[in-house]
């Protein structure tokens, strides 16, 4: 549901429970004590729907944040940014697979810089 939704959900429940509270007090008045009772009883269960209707709203935003902080990827100190620059600087001054397994001994067969240097 939507934030506008769930606030008129909320209102309605309110204003539902307001009207009970109405009835039990023109039901007292009128000499009806279990009408009274009822109605008073039924307000009171939807005041508490209400209370627990925003109390749910707000754990639902709170879980949508800490979702949202999650799904963010992390941020890198300097130092480790540096140092990852520094790593994808060396793999591309790298000629060849075989040059870089071989720890910079031989080179590939189709390695430009075996055939600049023979």
């Amino acid at each position: 549901m939507t934030h506008r939704l769930t606030h008129a959900l909320a209102v309605l429940y309110a204003l539902t429970a307001l009207g009970l509270a109405r009835c039990a007090v023109v039901s007292w008045q009128n000499g009806s004590q279990s009408f009274a009772l009822f109605f008073a009883g039924a307000s009171v269960l939807l005041m508490t729907a209400t209370i627990h209707h925003s109390w749910q709203r707000d754990e639902l935003r709170y879980a949508h944040a800490l979702l949202e902080h999650a799904s963010r990827p992390p941020e890198l100190p300097p130092a480790f940014a540096d140092q990852i620059a520094i790593g994808w600087q060396a793999l591309e001054e790298t000629c060849c697979l075989r040059w870089w397994e071989s720890n910079e001994t031989e080179h590939g067969p189709g390695c430009e810089r075996h055939r600049s240097t023979t």
